[in-house]
């Protein structure tokens, strides 16, 4: 019987909400699939920025293991004063998954599968703004799935960086800023600012889209009508406390990680902008042919990036007829994309995860330009034929990102090279090194290294790498000095290096591709 109540809800008016949220979680398992989620679950971190997954995962590793008080995150990397102090992200994830890795054992895939289950609750979020909006599931469904489709955000979703989790935060968040423009409800306004918030605090870049509302916020204090129903904030003396609230509470987190870090290893990560200002000509050039690479391999298919800019246009071409809401809502998180991308520009020559909160953008003018369709040319938006095109377009999408997202993972591609050829080994070098008599404590330098944590982490090992290092036998003294006891080097090339010459005369073991000496 239901399967027929559903056949013909299809029939009808191609909104079926009682059905339509299993659909899209069977849709998302499918897909998940085809990405060969299940394997890539297993799998420990490497291919494209195992630096900062490194990173993040030492973080977690050190809340494990150490039992670090949530406030003094720490990492394998002990720095400039040996303590390895050191914050970024406001750690809530991380000291989280520390401390199911205490209660379930250490699995690596329990860290992918909380980012992954981030992700899936914002994309089920944003499919609930979209049906709650357009009163269509079938396009809800294709129009959120869309954002499953970038190469980028396919990588990372199922991973260990913290930006999925803030743009999932960001979709729930903007989820509760609807269902609060429909009912002028204290608990959505409440869930809204939670969401934002807690975004806010792992990235501060996922608030581009709430600073967009709070420009509606101002354009009705001078009495902008926006909306034909009535204010969205009806009472804008209490509300704006909120809304402040929700900008503050990630300061003061950054405040509080500045200090830290001043007090202990400022050296580690980054606080504050790369703006475009700060490089000479040639570098714009060649972050401009960076970036121009992302557009064509990492975003989105090059002709869907060329449907979402004629998208865009439409929308200011019809002002008068789109959303106001969302029109506004569009210009100004447009704004703020622009606004990042010249803060941060330099990041964005080799960091490709730097752009995922800017996707954002992408939900918000795909839903105001499904609207336009439905209010002024429905024509187009209730054909059959619109649909199917956009199924076709979505499955082609699909297929683009699996055959990146294979990419990425392939063992003989110059992406994960390094992971294979040299670094994969230190997950298996432990046994070896008690063999040899250096101890979990013993503290080490892995001068091939040229990241942060990387091999220290897969060794489970504190000590230094050669990131601020660069084979400089003062720096490589003065580590020594604060208990450095071992030399480990994998790439050959690192013995050209004269500085290096006095302290690789006592080789005592050699792992695979691995030489070790005692210092």
């Amino acid at each position: 019987m239901r399967i027929n109540e559903f056949i013909q809800a299809i029939k009808k008016n191609n909104y079926f909400p009682k059905y339509s949220g299993w659909i899209f979680i069977f849709l998302f398992l499918i897909i998940s699939i085809a990405y060969d989620y299940q394997d890539i679950l297993l799998k420990s971190p490497q291919s494209v920025h195992l630096w900062r997954q490194c990173d993040c995962l030492s973080i977690t590793m050190n809340y494990y293991q150490d039992n670090n008080p949530f406030f003094e995150p720490s990492i394998h990397n002990l720095g400039r004063d040996g303590t390895g102090k050191t914050a970024s992200d406001f750690p809530l994830i991380y000291f989280s998954i520390a401390q199911l890795w205490k209660f379930f054992g250490y699995h690596q895939y329990i860290y992918r599968l909380i980012i992954l289950l981030f992700f899936f609750s914002g994309l089920f979020a944003l499919f609930k703004i979209f049906e709650n909006t357009l009163k269509d599931s079938i396009l809800a469904i294709t129009g959120c799935l869309f954002l499953f489709t970038s190469p980028t955000l396919v990588y990372y979703a199922n991973n260990f960086l913290m930006d999925i989790p803030a743009l999932s935060l960001a979709m729930i968040g903007l989820y509760f800023f609807f269902k609060f423009n429909q009912s002028s409800s204290n608990k959505h306004l409440y869930l809204f600012a939670f969401f934002y918030a807690i975004a806010g605090l792992l990235k501060i870049s996922s608030l581009i889209s709430f600073i967009a509302i709070i420009v509606l916020f101002i354009f009705e204090l001078f009495n902008v009508k926006l909306n034909p129903a009535g204010k969205i904030f009806k009472h804008p003396q209490k509300q704006i406390f909120i809304l402040i609230s929700v900008l503050i509470i990630p300061i003061i987190w950054y405040i509080y990680a500045y200090n830290y870090n001043t007090k202990y290893n400022s050296e580690i990560f980054l606080i504050g902008i790369l703006p475009i200002w700060d490089q000479d000509i040639l570098q714009i050039k060649a972050t401009f042919h960076a970036i121009i690479e992302h557009v064509k391999w990492d975003y989105f298919r090059r002709e869907t990036q060329i449907v979402f800019v004629i998208m865009l246009i439409s929308i200011f071409m019809f002002y008068k007829k789109t959303s106001k809401v969302l029109l506004l809502l569009t210009a100004m998180v447009s704004i703020g994309v622009l606004l990042f991308s010249v803060l941060f520009f330099q990041a964005l020559r080799d960091h490709d995860y730097y752009t995922i909160n800017l996707f954002i953008l992408i939900p918000i003018f795909i839903l105001s330009f499904l609207l336009l369709l439905k209010d002024k040319f429905s024509v187009i938006y209730s054909s059959l034929l619109f649909r199917i095109i956009v199924i076709a377009f979505l499955v082609h999408n699909i297929d683009f990102a699996r055959r990146r997202i294979e990419d990425r993972y392939n063992p003989e591609g110059w992406q994960n090279k390094n992971f294979i050829e040299n670094i994969q080994y230190f997950k298996e070098i432990t046994p070896y090194l008690q063999s040899i008599g250096i101890k979990k404590d013993d503290k080490v330098i892995s001068l091939s290294d040229n990241s942060i944590n990387i091999t220290l982490y897969f060794m489970n090992m504190k000590g230094w790498t050669n990131f601020g290092i660069s084979a400089d036998s003062v720096k490589i003294k003065e580590k020594i000095k604060l208990g450095a006891k071992y030399l480990f080097i994998y790439n050959k090339e690192i013995y050209k290096e004269k500085s290096i010459q006095p302290f690789i005369k006592n080789k005592i073991g050699e792992f695979k591709n691995i030489d070790i000496y005692a210092l």
